[in-house]
């Protein structure tokens, strides 16, 4: 566990010291550096998809898990409560050898 702790450590080290190199390209850095508006619009645009995948992400789990328990609120409703029972709680019936 310490070895597993350690390793972690280290790897979790140089991600950090290497991540003020990987900011931003070059180019894009000195292009941000200047008054042009159209490299920072760029940025944004960049930004605005990367936040359209998670935005995506968030209502489609949102979605699934809404539908899952409206679900089983309607089948509780209906009397199927018996469909949600743990079988595994049970124990196994011994083997007939």
């Amino acid at each position: 566990m310490c070895r597993f702790v350690r390793g972690l450590l280290v790897a979790l080290t140089m991600v950090l010291v290497g991540a003020s190199e990987a900011w931003a390209c070059p180019m894009c850095k000195m292009a941000l550096e200047t008054d042009d508006p159209q490299p920072r619009a760029y940025m944004f645009s960049i930004l605005f998809m990367l936040g359209m995948i998670g935005s995506m992400f968030a209502v489609v789990t949102g979605l699934l898990i809404w539908l899952s328990r409206r679900e089983r609120l309607e089948l509780e409703a209906a009397g199927y409560q018996h469909l949600f029972e743990n079988g595994v709680s049970q124990p196994a019936p011994e083997s007939l050898h």
